[in-house]
């Protein structure tokens, strides 16, 4: 039986390399050799020990992977495309079940089990449930969108979270507010993939207090990034009549909610962490005073995964981001440039594989 390696994080914080077997496929899924998975934010925040519940998993679900193993059955994409042995494909990182409540009301990013076979340990069957591994084991329930040929593997891999998660913020947004000013607060990916996706001729200001973020920000047409903020000004000023929060700090908010102007709109998507830690004082009748609307996004649907990868397919200023890449015994390494946010994407390559 041939085995593959994953990369898990312990309960300490360590990270430790595994090698376990590949085990075939339960019927419907897949078994994928990971090309390439990116380091998202919230995998640095799992690292430094941010999230609740999660001390022991594999990190990673930002990727993109080659089919090795259908056993043998015949499995098709979410646009209806068959797919076979050695086709690339991008997948959702969390299941739609389909028949819970949230997935009959039509809520498919809000499905109940929808983290049932995420931030598992490598310990569990069938072991490759994390990107930040050689191999992955695709679960039935989680939706696909075959990479074309044309679409490297090095871009293909932001469809997956980064792009996918900013498109879904872009339909939050009420059309009424991107007429005026808008700002993006984090200008990692997250916050550059709304920017990427908003109607042409939307203006940005991206705030960022790191230079090669804010130098990232100014590869997009219409935005211009800031290293601060004008002044608040008084209790129910405000600047703008859009503010998206891609910044992972309680403090974005508080900060959205003095620079959104009345009548504005503020979008949460960075800040995901629910610790009593993880909390900051507002004064809610400031949000009644000003009329605004507070909306928020978290995870997407099978048309947001398909419209990225369209979008990767064409020439958006997302091609042109700085990538620094790690083989998967730098996996330390990876993380840390992330978290210092030395390059625009930060990606790790399993050893020999495409890059």
């Amino acid at each position: 039986m041939t085995t593959g390696v994953t990369i898990n994080l312990r309960a300490d914080g360590g990270l430790e390399r595994r090698e376990h077997p590949l085990l075939p496929p339960r019927r419907g899924g897949a078994l994928l050799a990971i090309e390439r998975a990116n380091v998202c934010g919230s995998d640095v925040h799992l690292w430094r020990g941010g999230h609740p519940t999660l001390h022991d998993c594999v990190l990673g679900h930002e990727f993109v992977g080659r089919i090795v193993d259908t056993a043998g059955t015949k499995l098709h994409d979410a646009r209806g495309e068959w797919l076979t042995e050695g086709d690339r494909l991008v997948c959702s990182y969390f299941r739609v079940c389909g028949t819970c409540e949230m997935c009959r009301l039509g809520r498919t990013n809000l499905c109940e089990v929808a983290y049932a076979s995420w931030g598992r340990s490598s310990l569990e069957q069938p072991h490759f449930r994390g990107a930040f591994a050689s191999h992955y084991q695709l679960h039935p329930e989680q939706f696909t969108v075959k990479v074309p040929d044309t679409l490297p593997s090095s871009l293909a891999a932001l469809a997956n979270c980064a792009l996918a998660q900013g498109l879904a913020v872009v339909d939050r947004i009420r059309a009424d507010v991107l007429a005026g000013p808008c700002l993006v607060i984090g200008a990692g990916a997250l916050g550059l993939s709304a920017v990427a996706g908003a109607p042409e001729g939307t203006s940005w200001d991206v705030y960022d207090r790191v230079p090669a973020r804010r130098a990232n920000a100014e590869l997009f047409p219409g935005a211009r990034a800031l290293g601060e903020l004008p002044p608040a000004g008084g209790t129910l000023d405000g600047h703008y009549d859009l503010v998206v929060v891609a910044a992972g700090t309680p403090e974005a908010f508080a900060t959205a909610l003095e620079q959104v102007r009345p009548g504005g709109q503020i979008v949460m998507m960075g800040i995901i962490n629910t610790r009593e830690t993880d909390a900051v004082s507002i004064r809610p009748g400031v949000l009644t005073r000003k009329g605004i609307t507070v909306s928020s996004a978290i995870r997407y649907t099978v048309r947001h995964l398909a419209a990225a990868v369209d979008l990767l397919c064409g020439d958006t200023p997302l091609r042109r981001l700085p990538l620094a890449e790690f083989g998967l015994d730098a996996v330390a390494d990876a993380l840390t440039a992330a978290e210092r946010c030395v390059s625009g994407r930060v990606s790790l390559v399993p050893d020999g594989g495409p890059r």
